[in-house]
Protein backbone atom coordinates (compact mmCIF):
# COMPACT_ATOMS: atom_id res chain seq x y z
CA UNK A 1 0.00 0.00 0.00
CA UNK A 2 1.07 3.50 -1.04
CA UNK A 3 0.92 5.04 2.55
CA UNK A 4 1.79 8.97 1.13
CA UNK A 5 0.53 10.78 -2.10
CA UNK A 6 1.60 14.33 -3.40
CA UNK A 7 -1.73 16.08 -4.54
CA UNK A 8 -2.93 19.57 -5.21
CA UNK A 9 -4.84 20.93 -2.16
CA UNK A 10 -7.63 21.94 -3.64
CA UNK A 11 -8.61 18.10 -4.52
CA UNK A 12 -8.57 17.12 -1.23
CA UNK A 13 -11.93 16.71 0.29
CA UNK A 14 -11.10 17.41 4.13
CA UNK A 15 -14.26 15.00 5.12
CA UNK A 16 -11.85 12.11 4.48
CA UNK A 17 -8.93 13.44 6.19
CA UNK A 18 -7.60 15.41 8.60
CA UNK A 19 -4.79 17.58 10.04
CA UNK A 20 -1.78 16.02 12.31
CA UNK A 21 -3.12 17.75 15.05
CA UNK A 22 -6.33 16.23 15.15
CA UNK A 23 -5.03 13.20 14.21
CA UNK A 24 -2.69 12.85 17.18
CA UNK A 25 -4.94 14.09 19.86
CA UNK A 26 -7.77 11.35 18.92
CA UNK A 27 -4.47 8.96 18.83
CA UNK A 28 -3.23 10.19 22.23
CA UNK A 29 -0.07 9.13 20.94
CA UNK A 30 3.22 11.13 20.21
CA UNK A 31 3.98 12.83 16.42
CA UNK A 32 6.56 9.85 15.97
CA UNK A 33 4.28 7.45 17.00
CA UNK A 34 1.60 8.98 14.39
CA UNK A 35 4.40 8.34 11.53
CA UNK A 36 5.48 5.04 12.23
CA UNK A 37 1.51 4.31 11.47
CA UNK A 38 2.30 6.29 8.14
CA UNK A 39 5.21 4.42 7.52
CA UNK A 40 4.24 0.98 8.29
CA UNK A 41 0.42 1.25 5.52
CA UNK A 42 -1.59 1.94 8.74
CA UNK A 43 -2.58 5.32 8.22
CA UNK A 44 -2.75 7.19 4.43
CA UNK A 45 -1.38 10.21 4.21
CA UNK A 46 -1.59 13.30 2.14
CA UNK A 47 1.44 15.92 1.89
CA UNK A 48 -0.45 19.34 1.06
CA UNK A 49 3.81 20.19 0.33
CA UNK A 50 6.99 19.73 2.09
CA UNK A 51 5.97 20.91 5.30
CA UNK A 52 2.49 19.64 5.93
CA UNK A 53 0.01 16.69 5.46
CA UNK A 54 -3.30 15.03 5.97
CA UNK A 55 -4.51 11.92 6.95
CA UNK A 56 -6.99 9.42 6.78
CA UNK A 57 -9.71 10.23 9.11
CA UNK A 58 -11.08 6.38 8.88
CA UNK A 59 -7.32 4.79 9.04
CA UNK A 60 -7.13 7.20 12.33
CA UNK A 61 -10.76 6.22 13.61
CA UNK A 62 -10.00 2.70 12.99
CA UNK A 63 -6.76 2.61 14.95
CA UNK A 64 -8.27 4.31 17.78
CA UNK A 65 -11.06 1.48 17.81
CA UNK A 66 -8.50 -1.20 18.14
CA UNK A 67 -6.14 0.77 20.33
CA UNK A 68 -9.85 1.55 22.66
CA UNK A 69 -10.98 -2.36 22.43
CA UNK A 70 -7.71 -3.50 23.73
CA UNK A 71 -8.46 -1.97 27.22
CA UNK A 72 -11.15 -3.73 28.85
CA UNK A 73 -14.39 -6.05 28.06
CA UNK A 74 -16.61 -3.18 27.33
CA UNK A 75 -14.59 -1.41 25.27
CA UNK A 76 -14.04 -4.39 23.48
CA UNK A 77 -17.73 -4.75 22.68
CA UNK A 78 -18.08 -0.90 22.32
CA UNK A 79 -15.34 -0.60 19.59
CA UNK A 80 -16.50 -3.83 18.14
CA UNK A 81 -19.83 -2.46 16.73
CA UNK A 82 -17.39 0.71 14.69
CA UNK A 83 -15.42 -1.21 12.14
CA UNK A 84 -13.58 -3.15 15.18
CA UNK A 85 -12.68 -6.34 16.21
CA UNK A 86 -15.25 -9.63 15.16
CA UNK A 87 -17.95 -9.71 17.99
CA UNK A 88 -19.95 -12.65 16.08
CA UNK A 89 -19.18 -16.19 14.64
CA UNK A 90 -19.70 -17.48 11.06
CA UNK A 91 -18.85 -19.58 8.52
CA UNK A 92 -20.41 -17.84 5.73
CA UNK A 93 -17.69 -15.46 4.24
CA UNK A 94 -14.28 -13.87 5.77
CA UNK A 95 -13.08 -11.07 4.51
CA UNK A 96 -9.22 -11.19 2.87
CA UNK A 97 -7.01 -8.25 1.12
CA UNK A 98 -8.25 -10.37 -2.13
CA UNK A 99 -11.96 -9.63 -1.14
CA UNK A 100 -14.40 -11.98 -0.34
CA UNK A 101 -14.22 -15.95 0.53
CA UNK A 102 -17.50 -17.89 0.43
CA UNK A 103 -16.57 -20.86 3.15
CA UNK A 104 -13.69 -21.99 0.79
CA UNK A 105 -13.07 -19.78 -2.12
CA UNK A 106 -13.01 -16.27 -2.90
CA UNK A 107 -15.67 -14.68 -4.27
CA UNK A 108 -13.25 -13.46 -7.62
CA UNK A 109 -12.15 -16.91 -8.29
CA UNK A 110 -15.41 -18.28 -8.12
CA UNK A 111 -16.37 -15.36 -10.68
CA UNK A 112 -13.16 -16.05 -12.72
CA UNK A 113 -14.06 -19.51 -13.42
CA UNK A 114 -17.69 -18.71 -14.69
CA UNK A 115 -19.70 -20.36 -11.74
CA UNK A 116 -23.36 -19.08 -12.14
CA UNK A 117 -25.04 -16.93 -9.08
CA UNK A 118 -27.03 -20.19 -8.68
CA UNK A 119 -24.34 -22.06 -7.60
CA UNK A 120 -22.80 -19.54 -5.58
CA UNK A 121 -25.92 -18.62 -3.90
CA UNK A 122 -27.02 -22.29 -2.96
CA UNK A 123 -22.80 -22.72 -1.70
CA UNK A 124 -23.62 -19.80 0.35
CA UNK A 125 -26.95 -21.47 2.08
CA UNK A 126 -25.19 -24.63 3.20
CA UNK A 127 -23.86 -26.72 0.17
CA UNK A 128 -21.18 -28.56 1.58
CA UNK A 129 -19.74 -28.65 -2.33
CA UNK A 130 -20.39 -26.02 -5.13
CA UNK A 131 -22.56 -27.95 -7.54
CA UNK A 132 -21.91 -26.19 -11.07
CA UNK A 133 -25.02 -27.75 -12.66
CA UNK A 134 -27.42 -25.85 -10.04
CA UNK A 135 -30.32 -24.31 -12.19
CA UNK A 136 -33.34 -22.77 -10.79
CA UNK A 137 -36.91 -23.06 -12.16
CA UNK A 138 -38.52 -20.06 -11.97
CA UNK A 139 -41.21 -20.41 -8.73
CA UNK A 140 -45.04 -19.70 -9.61
CA UNK A 141 -44.96 -16.89 -6.93
CA UNK A 142 -43.25 -14.74 -9.50
CA UNK A 143 -46.77 -14.91 -11.60
CA UNK A 144 -48.81 -14.08 -8.68
CA UNK A 145 -47.59 -11.18 -7.42
CA UNK A 146 -46.59 -9.65 -10.93
CA UNK A 147 -50.30 -8.06 -11.14
CA UNK A 148 -50.20 -6.16 -7.61
CA UNK A 149 -46.77 -4.74 -8.64
CA UNK A 150 -48.16 -3.62 -11.80
CA UNK A 151 -50.55 -1.82 -9.99
CA UNK A 152 -48.61 -0.09 -7.82
CA UNK A 153 -45.96 1.03 -10.70
CA UNK A 154 -49.39 2.48 -12.29
CA UNK A 155 -50.51 4.34 -8.85
CA UNK A 156 -46.85 5.86 -8.55
CA UNK A 157 -44.86 5.76 -12.47
CA UNK A 158 -42.10 7.25 -10.43
CA UNK A 159 -41.88 4.93 -7.64
CA UNK A 160 -37.86 4.03 -6.63
CA UNK A 161 -36.58 0.45 -7.28
CA UNK A 162 -36.26 0.10 -3.27
CA UNK A 163 -39.62 0.36 -2.66
CA UNK A 164 -40.28 -2.00 -5.55
CA UNK A 165 -38.27 -4.62 -3.78
CA UNK A 166 -39.61 -4.33 -0.11
CA UNK A 167 -43.26 -4.39 -1.50
CA UNK A 168 -42.17 -7.62 -3.49
CA UNK A 169 -41.16 -9.54 -0.34
CA UNK A 170 -44.29 -7.97 1.85
CA UNK A 171 -46.28 -9.24 -1.33
CA UNK A 172 -44.12 -12.81 -0.77
CA UNK A 173 -44.78 -12.38 3.00
CA UNK A 174 -48.52 -12.18 3.04
CA UNK A 175 -48.71 -15.26 0.59
CA UNK A 176 -46.45 -17.29 3.07
CA UNK A 177 -49.17 -16.14 5.66
CA UNK A 178 -52.41 -17.46 3.90
CA UNK A 179 -50.39 -21.11 3.85
CA UNK A 180 -52.36 -23.09 7.10
CA UNK A 181 -48.72 -23.60 7.85
CA UNK A 182 -46.71 -20.82 7.86
CA UNK A 183 -43.61 -21.74 7.28
CA UNK A 184 -40.61 -19.59 9.67
CA UNK A 185 -37.72 -22.03 8.96
CA UNK A 186 -36.79 -21.00 5.93
CA UNK A 187 -36.42 -23.79 3.25
CA UNK A 188 -34.26 -23.93 -0.14
CA UNK A 189 -37.83 -23.63 -2.34
CA UNK A 190 -38.21 -20.13 -0.41
CA UNK A 191 -34.69 -18.37 -0.79
CA UNK A 192 -35.23 -20.01 -4.55
CA UNK A 193 -37.91 -17.80 -4.83
CA UNK A 194 -37.77 -14.80 -2.98
CA UNK A 195 -34.70 -14.41 -5.40
CA UNK A 196 -36.31 -15.13 -7.91
CA UNK A 197 -39.36 -12.43 -7.26
CA UNK A 198 -36.30 -9.69 -6.41
CA UNK A 199 -35.58 -9.78 -10.24
CA UNK A 200 -39.32 -8.28 -11.25
CA UNK A 201 -38.69 -5.20 -10.05
CA UNK A 202 -36.33 -4.67 -13.09
CA UNK A 203 -39.47 -5.29 -15.30
CA UNK A 204 -40.67 -2.10 -13.80
CA UNK A 205 -37.75 -0.70 -13.54
CA UNK A 206 -37.11 -0.76 -17.15
CA UNK A 207 -38.09 1.89 -20.12
CA UNK A 208 -41.42 -0.41 -20.87
CA UNK A 209 -42.37 -0.60 -17.10
CA UNK A 210 -44.20 -4.24 -17.79
CA UNK A 211 -44.36 -7.48 -16.86
CA UNK A 212 -41.54 -9.76 -18.64
CA UNK A 213 -42.29 -13.38 -18.19
CA UNK A 214 -39.29 -15.53 -17.62
CA UNK A 215 -37.88 -18.12 -19.84
CA UNK A 216 -38.05 -21.74 -18.76
CA UNK A 217 -34.00 -21.42 -19.13
CA UNK A 218 -33.36 -17.76 -17.86
CA UNK A 219 -30.67 -17.62 -15.03
CA UNK A 220 -30.87 -14.81 -12.80
CA UNK A 221 -28.45 -12.81 -14.18
CA UNK A 222 -30.24 -13.28 -17.98
CA UNK A 223 -33.56 -13.10 -16.50
CA UNK A 224 -32.56 -9.41 -15.01
CA UNK A 225 -31.56 -8.20 -18.25
CA UNK A 226 -34.52 -9.16 -20.17
CA UNK A 227 -36.91 -8.04 -17.42
CA UNK A 228 -35.27 -4.82 -17.97
CA UNK A 229 -35.64 -4.40 -21.67
CA UNK A 230 -31.95 -5.19 -22.30
CA UNK A 231 -31.61 -7.90 -25.22
CA UNK A 232 -28.20 -9.28 -24.30
CA UNK A 233 -25.77 -10.79 -26.07
CA UNK A 234 -23.79 -14.23 -24.18
CA UNK A 235 -20.80 -11.59 -22.85
CA UNK A 236 -23.13 -9.27 -21.00
CA UNK A 237 -24.83 -12.26 -19.47
CA UNK A 238 -21.66 -13.54 -18.71
CA UNK A 239 -20.15 -10.24 -17.07
CA UNK A 240 -23.50 -9.23 -15.36
CA UNK A 241 -23.16 -12.85 -13.43
CA UNK A 242 -19.76 -12.91 -12.44
CA UNK A 243 -20.78 -9.27 -10.75
CA UNK A 244 -23.55 -10.99 -8.85
CA UNK A 245 -21.04 -13.49 -7.76
CA UNK A 246 -19.06 -11.00 -6.62
CA UNK A 247 -21.34 -9.24 -4.18
CA UNK A 248 -23.31 -12.01 -3.27
CA UNK A 249 -22.52 -11.43 0.65
CA UNK A 250 -19.70 -9.25 2.24
CA UNK A 251 -20.13 -10.88 6.01
CA UNK A 252 -21.80 -8.41 8.28
CA UNK A 253 -22.79 -4.90 6.57
CA UNK A 254 -25.97 -3.22 8.12
CA UNK A 255 -28.28 -4.87 6.03
CA UNK A 256 -26.89 -8.31 6.64
CA UNK A 257 -26.38 -7.55 10.91
CA UNK A 258 -30.36 -6.33 10.34
CA UNK A 259 -31.38 -9.50 8.78
CA UNK A 260 -29.47 -11.23 11.38
CA UNK A 261 -31.13 -9.86 13.98
CA UNK A 262 -34.72 -10.18 12.69
CA UNK A 263 -33.57 -13.72 12.42
CA UNK A 264 -32.56 -14.66 15.94
CA UNK A 265 -36.04 -12.81 17.18
CA UNK A 266 -37.70 -15.69 15.16
CA UNK A 267 -38.71 -13.61 12.37
CA UNK A 268 -39.58 -15.16 9.05
CA UNK A 269 -37.42 -15.60 5.81
CA UNK A 270 -39.34 -12.24 4.21
CA UNK A 271 -39.61 -9.84 6.95
CA UNK A 272 -35.68 -10.62 7.39
CA UNK A 273 -35.07 -9.89 4.45
CA UNK A 274 -37.31 -6.97 4.78
CA UNK A 275 -35.43 -5.72 7.16
CA UNK A 276 -32.05 -5.74 5.29
CA UNK A 277 -33.52 -4.06 2.17
CA UNK A 278 -34.57 -1.00 4.64
CA UNK A 279 -31.13 -0.89 5.96
CA UNK A 280 -29.59 -1.24 2.60
CA UNK A 281 -30.90 1.64 1.11
CA UNK A 282 -30.19 3.97 3.66
CA UNK A 283 -27.99 7.39 2.36
CA UNK A 284 -24.70 5.36 3.07
CA UNK A 285 -25.37 2.55 1.52
CA UNK A 286 -27.28 1.65 -1.28
CA UNK A 287 -28.50 5.18 -2.21
CA UNK A 288 -24.59 6.44 -2.47
CA UNK A 289 -25.51 5.05 -6.07
CA UNK A 290 -28.18 7.34 -6.97
CA UNK A 291 -25.95 9.78 -5.71
CA UNK A 292 -23.01 8.85 -8.07
CA UNK A 293 -26.19 8.77 -10.94
CA UNK A 294 -27.04 12.24 -9.69
CA UNK A 295 -23.56 13.70 -10.35
CA UNK A 296 -23.39 11.85 -13.59
CA UNK A 297 -26.19 13.28 -14.81
CA UNK A 298 -25.72 16.74 -13.95
CA UNK A 299 -21.98 16.53 -15.51
CA UNK A 300 -23.79 15.55 -18.41
CA UNK A 301 -26.01 18.28 -18.77
CA UNK A 302 -23.59 20.93 -17.80
CA UNK A 303 -20.47 19.99 -18.95
CA UNK A 304 -17.62 21.98 -16.82
CA UNK A 305 -19.48 22.85 -14.06
CA UNK A 306 -18.29 20.15 -11.45
CA UNK A 307 -14.66 21.54 -10.68
CA UNK A 308 -15.78 22.51 -6.88
CA UNK A 309 -15.52 20.28 -4.14
CA UNK A 310 -16.17 16.60 -5.11
CA UNK A 311 -19.88 16.16 -3.96
CA UNK A 312 -18.99 12.04 -3.83
CA UNK A 313 -17.74 11.53 -0.49
CA UNK A 314 -21.24 11.35 0.88
CA UNK A 315 -21.07 9.21 4.40
CA UNK A 316 -18.18 7.97 6.12
CA UNK A 317 -16.56 5.98 3.59
CA UNK A 318 -15.52 8.24 0.52
CA UNK A 319 -13.20 6.44 -2.13
CA UNK A 320 -12.08 3.79 0.26
CA UNK A 321 -13.41 1.01 2.26
CA UNK A 322 -12.33 0.66 5.16
CA UNK A 323 -11.50 -3.39 5.16
CA UNK A 324 -9.53 -2.59 2.43
CA UNK A 325 -6.04 -0.66 2.62
CA UNK A 326 -5.12 -0.89 -0.72
CA UNK A 327 -8.53 -0.76 -2.52
CA UNK A 328 -11.87 -2.35 -2.88
CA UNK A 329 -10.70 -5.64 -5.08
CA UNK A 330 -14.57 -6.27 -5.84
CA UNK A 331 -15.03 -2.29 -7.23
CA UNK A 332 -11.37 -3.03 -9.36
CA UNK A 333 -12.63 -6.39 -11.07
CA UNK A 334 -16.11 -5.11 -11.54
CA UNK A 335 -14.44 -1.60 -13.51
CA UNK A 336 -12.48 -3.94 -15.52
CA UNK A 337 -15.26 -6.53 -16.33
CA UNK A 338 -17.56 -3.57 -17.56
CA UNK A 339 -14.72 -2.07 -19.70
CA UNK A 340 -14.27 -4.48 -21.44
CA UNK A 341 -17.64 -4.48 -22.84
CA UNK A 342 -18.06 -3.03 -26.26
CA UNK A 343 -21.09 -2.33 -27.14
CA UNK A 344 -21.46 1.07 -24.21
CA UNK A 345 -17.97 1.04 -24.04
CA UNK A 346 -17.78 5.54 -25.21
CA UNK A 347 -20.50 5.73 -22.71
CA UNK A 348 -18.93 3.86 -19.50
CA UNK A 349 -15.18 5.35 -19.85
CA UNK A 350 -16.83 8.50 -20.05
CA UNK A 351 -18.85 7.97 -16.83
CA UNK A 352 -15.65 7.01 -14.87
CA UNK A 353 -13.47 9.59 -16.87
CA UNK A 354 -15.88 12.07 -15.39
CA UNK A 355 -16.04 11.08 -12.23
CA UNK A 356 -12.36 10.81 -11.49
CA UNK A 357 -12.08 14.43 -12.97
CA UNK A 358 -14.39 15.76 -10.03
CA UNK A 359 -13.09 14.02 -7.58
CA UNK A 360 -9.35 14.50 -8.46
CA UNK A 361 -7.99 10.86 -8.35
CA UNK A 362 -7.69 7.98 -10.47
CA UNK A 363 -7.42 4.51 -10.53
CA UNK A 364 -8.83 3.70 -7.10
CA UNK A 365 -12.77 3.78 -6.95
CA UNK A 366 -15.13 2.16 -4.61
CA UNK A 367 -17.78 -0.04 -5.41
CA UNK A 368 -20.59 2.76 -5.57
CA UNK A 369 -18.42 3.83 -8.90
CA UNK A 370 -17.71 0.91 -10.33
CA UNK A 371 -21.47 -0.63 -9.95
CA UNK A 372 -22.43 3.05 -11.98
CA UNK A 373 -19.82 2.10 -14.64
CA UNK A 374 -21.32 -1.30 -14.67
CA UNK A 375 -24.68 -0.36 -15.28
CA UNK A 376 -23.67 2.24 -18.24
CA UNK A 377 -21.83 -1.10 -19.71
CA UNK A 378 -24.78 -3.23 -19.89
CA UNK A 379 -27.22 -0.76 -21.09
CA UNK A 380 -28.88 -0.26 -17.63
CA UNK A 381 -29.96 3.15 -17.10
CA UNK A 382 -31.21 5.59 -14.01
CA UNK A 383 -31.49 4.84 -10.65
CA UNK A 384 -30.50 0.95 -11.03
CA UNK A 385 -26.95 0.09 -9.46
CA UNK A 386 -28.24 0.27 -5.88
CA UNK A 387 -31.17 -2.09 -7.06
CA UNK A 388 -28.87 -4.75 -8.85
CA UNK A 389 -26.34 -4.67 -5.50
CA UNK A 390 -29.21 -5.46 -3.24
CA UNK A 391 -30.35 -8.19 -5.39
CA UNK A 392 -27.19 -9.98 -5.70
CA UNK A 393 -26.38 -9.36 -1.60
CA UNK A 394 -30.01 -10.98 -1.11
CA UNK A 395 -28.19 -14.78 -1.65
CA UNK A 396 -26.10 -13.54 1.40
CA UNK A 397 -28.73 -12.09 3.87
CA UNK A 398 -30.62 -15.48 2.86
CA UNK A 399 -27.30 -17.10 4.00
CA UNK A 400 -27.24 -15.13 7.46
CA UNK A 401 -30.69 -16.10 8.30
CA UNK A 402 -29.81 -19.56 7.95
CA UNK A 403 -26.96 -19.55 9.97
CA UNK A 404 -28.57 -17.21 12.57
CA UNK A 405 -32.03 -19.82 13.21
CA UNK A 406 -29.19 -22.43 13.64
CA UNK A 407 -27.27 -20.60 16.28
CA UNK A 408 -30.59 -20.13 17.80
CA UNK A 409 -29.75 -17.22 20.22
CA UNK A 410 -30.79 -13.91 20.30
CA UNK A 411 -28.56 -11.01 19.21
CA UNK A 412 -29.56 -8.03 22.27
CA UNK A 413 -26.55 -5.94 22.67
CA UNK A 414 -26.38 -4.15 26.48
CA UNK A 415 -25.86 -0.16 26.15
CA UNK A 416 -23.41 1.71 28.33
CA UNK A 417 -25.99 4.44 29.95
CA UNK A 418 -24.34 8.03 30.30
CA UNK A 419 -26.06 9.89 33.41
CA UNK A 420 -26.84 13.63 32.18
CA UNK A 421 -25.23 16.38 33.26
CA UNK A 422 -26.15 17.71 36.73
CA UNK A 423 -28.62 21.06 36.19
CA UNK A 424 -26.01 23.81 37.00
CA UNK A 425 -28.21 26.24 37.44
CA UNK A 426 -30.05 24.55 40.40
CA UNK A 427 -26.38 24.81 42.56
Amino acid sequence: MQASASTPSGNVEHSDYMSSAEALAILAVKPQTLYSYVSRGMIRRICLDGKNSLYNREDVRRLKTRSTARSGHGAVAGGALQWGEPVLLTGITEITKDGPRYREYLAVELAHEGYSFECAAEYLWGGEEINPSAQWAFDDSIFRIAPQVAALTSAYPNIHLRQLLTEIVVLLCIEQSQSPEPQFEPSLQQARALVQALCLAFCFAGPHQRFMAPDKNDSIASYMLRAFGVYSHRSQIRILNAVLVLLADHEFTPATFAARIAASSGADLYSCVGAALHVHFGSALGLRCDHIEQVLGAAASAPGQNDGPSPLHAGPVGFSHPLYSDGDPRAREILKLALSLTQHADESRQALQTLEHIDGREAVVNLDVALAVLCRALGLHGRIAGGLLAVSRSAGWIAHVIEQHKQDFMIRPRGKFIAPKADQSAA
